[in-house]
């Protein structure tokens, strides 16, 4: 695949406004908010007070009192429910904001779409803006994008991006993730892990630098004092079907769990990749140990680091 745009409907927005949305959210959130600029974004995750990610976002502070949240759909209304039980006592309005989410995949996007976007980002998590559009480069290499756009101007957004792109579906985008690193909380996922298990401990969405927030306690212990035994991994293997967010991954020999699916995609029509927190004994050295629930075997693949 050269270039393509996709629709990433599974995405959705939180809005996080009032005069004290920053602090707020400082007090919340893994990632250092009072780094938070305009021209880009962080990544960052919301935890129970036992340290377990319930929700991963990318965090835009459009302005000090109004802040977007991008995460996956089918956790944003619970992920607004939990936030807008604190929201209130510091006058602070959590709500979905009406905004889509377009990808764009592929070498040669500043080529066709220089003219649209003159403000290109040149670094990874980077903004530039055309309008009310966002353009976001979500690596360091020239293949990954989001645009982020109001809903009612993606009509017009998709036509004439479509009129000089491509489109694929999201099976291609999850790909990308997978190959990324970018282990996002789904529905499936949520209240399982600590981030150290998904990586976010080395991508920049934890700050042990920071204050208080939400599940520090045990972050920060483990970070210092401890260690997890279950990390993520990139894995392939052949099969009709990639398996599920969630599923489990077994032992060869043993059929006890050692990990759980947190993305996957295929590659053709009969080799897929996966995203897994998989625990040590699953591992011997570059051998992977675990099954998939269908009985395929799996390969241990690179996995890429500081994935946002």
């Amino acid at each position: 695949m050269n270039t393509a745009a996709i629709r990433l409907d599974d995405y959705a927005f939180l809005q996080v406004e009032g005069a004290k949305a920053l602090p707020f959210l400082q007090g919340q959130l893994t990632c250092n908010v009072q780094d938070a600029t305009p021209a880009g974004v962080l990544p960052g995750a919301y935890c129970t007070p036992k340290g377990r990610v319930i929700a991963s976002f990318l965090l835009w502070a459009r302005s000090p009192d109004s802040v977007l949240l991008r995460l996956r759909a089918d956790i944003a209304d619970d992920t607004a429910t939990v936030l807008g039980k604190y929201a209130a006592l510091s006058r602070v309005r959590v709500a979905r904001a009406d905004m889509a989410c377009i990808g764009l995949l592929g070498a040669g996007l500043e080529t066709e779409l220089q003219t649209l976007f003159p403000d290109w980002p040149a670094q990874p998590r980077a903004l530039g803006a055309a309008g009310a559009w966002q353009l976001l480069r979500r690596d360091a290499g020239p293949a990954q994008f989001e645009i982020w756009a109001p809903r009612s101007e993606t009509g017009a957004l998709w036509e004439t991006l479509t009129a000089r792109l491509p489109v694929t579906d999201t099976q291609h985008w999850r790909l990308a993730l997978v190959r990324a690193g970018a282990a996002e909380i789904q529905r499936a996922t949520v209240d399982q892990f600590l981030p150290q298990m998904l990586g976010y401990d080395t991508s920049g969405a934890v700050s042990f630098r920071k204050g208080c927030y939400t599940g520090q306690e045990i972050i920060a212990r483990t970070h210092y004092k401890g260690s997890v035994k279950r990390r993520l991994q990139r894995l392939g293997g052949a099969g009709p079907a990639c398996p599920a967010v969630g599923d489990e991954l077994r032992h060869r020999d043993t059929d006890r769990a050692v990990g759980s699916v947190v993305e996957s995609a295929m590659d053709g029509a009969s080799r897929f990749e996966l995203l897994a927190v998989l625990s040590d004994e699953a591992l011997d050295g570059a051998n992977c140990l675990a099954i998939t629930a269908r009985g395929e075997a799996l390969d241990v693949l690179p996995l890429a680091e500081n994935a946002s």
